[in-house]
């Protein structure tokens, strides 16, 4: 092993491989490029840019994103290494972990690469959040502006005719979560019940829907707009067609969803592939709940670009630009009065005394049942128990946000510690274990006192 500005070095563990890369003076620099050679976001820059408002003064309401985090130590390896290991033994195909923007740890397992794109499942909701705050950043919507302004069909309808935007986006709209008029969830998924997975094969040839977004326009709303938090597909595809009814009516070159994504907030994050990647309807639609294909790579990307407050710059070393206002970004990671620990499209998996959003019930049992599973055995008990608090030694809660897709896919951003993990695996009965709080506490690191170094904790020897 040469010592150079990084160090490499892997480690060989059955079929999987660990990559460990050590920065020394370069923890800023920009993100490696991508399996598919896109750029990275540190030279990304938007095809339109918009002009973004002044930061906010800074006796406002504290921010949960902090592009600039007090230095802090990366997670050792040896962390690194039972956080993996841990996954591994719940099925899980790749871990990678960045710190301030550099890859220091990626492994893949149980048949799975770099180079291949991985289902995100439900993780792909939050790039609908982070469309909706770039939408409001051009102001072509505001988040509490009536959605029958626009989908007037929804009108003559009592309850329909109340939902806002941020109703949509935070999944309290009322409208029926899983409505059989759009046709079967999971549409698209590929490889996340693995090689056995006999279900997915006989359906690898289904016919896509004909048009999501035409087609949730007559979903049913069955509860009070702002009442109840109800976990589904129909509010995303709501969203898709309220902003594709708004580009028609705008001067924007983008003429529809993916065209408007993809300037918008995957060209400035460095993601350029093919919109096939998203599982599209008969008409080009992408899918919003559920569709994405990324490799954990990709996924990594998007969550710095995330971290950074969706910023840009135009040359390593340059001011970091955000391409979307940052107050409209923070509203993703707001909760609601009805759930606290969902925003707009984010899970927030620590609330505001370090408890950990429970999404057991929330992140796969009808997929099960639509892939041919069935149910978990004791899922409920289980998904109670990810409820637990991690502390810092200054006794702060850890804070953490999440994309969170079945089988335990998992994009973690921790704002405060400069992190952000990938974690993918195999939805299979295996993989049920999977908890959250303690993968995020191996990664850490655990003191004797079961808290984490805070950035202001003393060195202790």
């Amino acid at each position: 092993m040469t010592m150079s500005v990084h160090r490499s070095f892997v480690c060989a563990a059955g079929s999987a491989a660990l990559l460990f890369q050590l920065g020394c003076a370069a923890l800023a620099q920009s993100l490696p490029p991508t399996a598919t050679g896109s750029p990275a976001p540190a030279t990304a820059t938007p095809s339109t840019p918009p002009s973004v408002p002044a930061p906010s003064a800074p006796n406002e309401r504290p921010r949960f994103l902090n592009p600039e985090p007090v230095p802090t130590p990366a997670p050792s390896a040896e962390a690194i290494a039972k956080a993996i290991a841990y996954s591994e033994s719940s099925s899980g195909r790749a871990v990678l972990v960045m710190k301030d923007g550099v890859v220091i740890a990626e492994q893949y397992a149980n048949g799975w690469s770099a180079e291949r794109p991985h289902a995100l499942a439900s993780g792909t909701k939050s790039f609908s959040g982070v469309t909706a705050a770039a939408a409001v950043t051009d102001g072509l919507v505001t988040l509490d502006e009536l959605v029958s302004d626009t989908i007037t069909e929804w009108k003559k309808d009592p309850r329909a005719s109340r939902i806002t935007v941020r109703e949509l986006l935070s999944l309290t709209s009322g409208l029926e979560p899983n409505s059989e008029l759009l046709g079967r969830q999971g549409y698209g998924i590929k490889d996340l019940g693995g090689a056995s997975d006999l279900a997915s094969r006989l359906r690898s040839g289904e016919r896509a829907p004909e048009n999501w977004y035409a087609a949730v326009v007559k979903v049913p709303v069955t509860a009070e707009p702002g009442r109840t938090f109800r976990y589904g597909p129909s509010h995303f595809y709501a969203w898709g067609e309220f902003l594709t009814r708004k580009l028609a009516a705008s001067s924007r070159p983008e003429r529809n969803y993916w065209d408007y994504m993809h300037a918008r907030i995957l060209k400035p994050a460095g993601l350029e592939f093919a919109k096939t990647r998203f599982a599209l309807d008969q008409q080009g639609n992408p899918n919003l709940p559920g569709g994405a294909h990324l490799t954990a790579r990709e996924w990594a990307q998007w969550g710095e670009f995330v971290r950074r407050g969706c910023a840009v710059r135009s040359e390593a070393g340059a001011a970091w630009t955000p391409v979307i206002d940052r107050d409209a970004l923070e509203q993703c990671f707001i909760g609601s009065r009805v759930n606290p620990q969902y925003g707009l499209t984010w899970w927030l998996l620590t609330g505001p005394d370090g408890s950990v959003a429970n999404v057991g019930g929330s992140e796969g049992g009808r997929m099960r049942k639509r892939l041919g599973r069935g149910e978990q055995p004791g899922l409920a008990d289980f998904a109670a128990g990810q409820t637990a608090t991690i502390l810092d030694a200054n006794g702060t809660p850890v804070k953490a946000v999440m994309a969170a897709g079945a089988g335990k896919q998992r994009l973690f951003i921790l704002p405060e510690h400069g992190l952000v993990i990938v974690r993918l695996a195999e939805m299979n009965q295996k993989g049920v274990n999977f908890n959250d709080t303690q993968f995020l506490k191996l990664v850490l690191g655990i003191d004797g006192r079961g808290t984490v170094r805070g950035p202001d904790a003393p060195d202790r020897n």
